[in-house]
């Protein structure tokens, strides 16, 4: 164990400063919500002790939620004056999916030890690389919030595909539906999900937009991730260097929650993964039998396995679950596929540059 790092968020919705809430039962303790705030609150040597929002009244509403919890978090409504005074070690972007740039680059240049950045990492391949480059100009550690990477049971099925438990992935298949469908704001995790499981690098996209988003595209023209109906939905078939096939059929009209289920198929078998299960189909024998897969009890939630990993990666390196250039190639699968969408649903190979 080290000194207490001292970290800030810069964007107080909901998933920047959910507060923790009483637990059903007496002795049950406390709930941890789905937060940047509460990941630092909990994590064994963070502290929150810095907080912004260019809105008064969202910093007011973090006074009243987290009085009870911590003792002394100051505010600010200018981030930049947050990084000159608080001499912070660790900060979270999450603010509109448009405006994370010049935050995480003015935050690398402070002196900050470690960042986490809300998906997308950005809207444009340019600001992604603008933020990489100053990240590892400074030497520090920066994990992108594709929370599948740190959530049973997504982060037990990405070890049994690294392990070879189905043979060599062929295909990844996937359906994602409801209102928030959308394909910069929740689909980035499906984005990034599909990436990670089909073990190799996408070459080629094409795409077909839904109803209603036909002449939207070729480039990001979302509100920043508020309102769904400003961010389309689109059926994507993505090419991999593996030979892999992924399949993601996004629809806002259809039901469903807004990612899975997902069917990877490997030469050897395959899963089938939901967020709340998933099952395991390695047996030939067993024909359409398989076993589910043991849960995995994690005590914290997954921004906060994020945190921990990105303390372990400051104080002993190792390799990120999904840091910069990861994130940069999610990115540009979703803005290859409003290329193709714009150009008639043609096949656009990879890399490709900002329309």
């Amino acid at each position: 164990m080290g000194s207490t790092l001292r970290a800030g968020v810069v964007g107080l919705t909901g998933i920047g400063a959910r507060p923790p809430i009483p637990a059903p039962k007496h002795g049950w303790g406390i709930s941890m919500p789905h937060s940047h705030a509460s990941a630092f609150h909990f994590v064994e040597d963070t502290e929150l002790v810095a907080v912004c929002d260019l809105r008064q009244e969202a910093i007011d509403e973090f006074d009243v939620n987290w009085r009870s919890y911590v003792s002394e978090v100051n505010s600010y409504i200018d981030y930049r004056e947050m990084l000159d005074r608080e001499n912070l070690d660790l900060i979270s972007v999450v603010t509109s999916d448009h405006v994370h740039t010049q935050i995480v680059i003015d935050a690398a240049e402070a002196g900050v030890k470690g960042i986490v950045c809300e998906k997308p990492i950005a809207t444009t391949l340019a600001d992604a690389d603008r933020m990489i480059e100053a990240v590892e100009k400074a030497g520090i550690p920066m994990l992108v919030d594709h929370v599948y990477r740190w959530w049973f049971p997504w982060a037990d099925v990405g070890k049994l595909i690294d392990d070879g438990a189905i043979g060599d992935v062929v295909r990844v298949m996937c359906n994602q539906g409801g209102p928030r469908a959308m394909l910069f704001r929740n689909g980035t995790h499906v984005c990034d999900t599909i990436n990670w499981f089909s073990t190799g690098n996408p070459t080629a996209v094409y795409a077909v937009a839904e109803k209603g988003f036909e002449d939207y595209g070729p480039r990001y023209a979302s509100d920043g991730g508020h309102d769904p109906d400003t961010d389309p939905a689109l059926s994507i078939m993505i090419e991999y260097d593996n030979d892999v096939r992924a399949f993601w059929n996004a629809c806002k009209t259809m039901p469903g929650r807004y990612i899975g289920p997902f069917d990877i198929w490997g030469t050897e078998g395959r899963i089938h993964l939901t967020n709340d299960y998933a099952v395991l189909y390695d047996d030939p024998e067993e024909g359409l039998r398989g076993r589910e897969l043991t849960p995995t009890h994690y005590t914290q939630g997954h921004i906060a396995g994020l945190v921990t990993e990105l303390v372990g990666l400051i104080r002993d390196g190792g390799e990120p679950s999904c840091d910069g250039r990861q994130a940069r190639q999610a990115l540009e699968v979703l803005l290859a596929a409003l290329q193709s969408q714009a150009g008639g649903n043609v096949r656009v190979q990879l890399p490709i540059t900002d329309a």
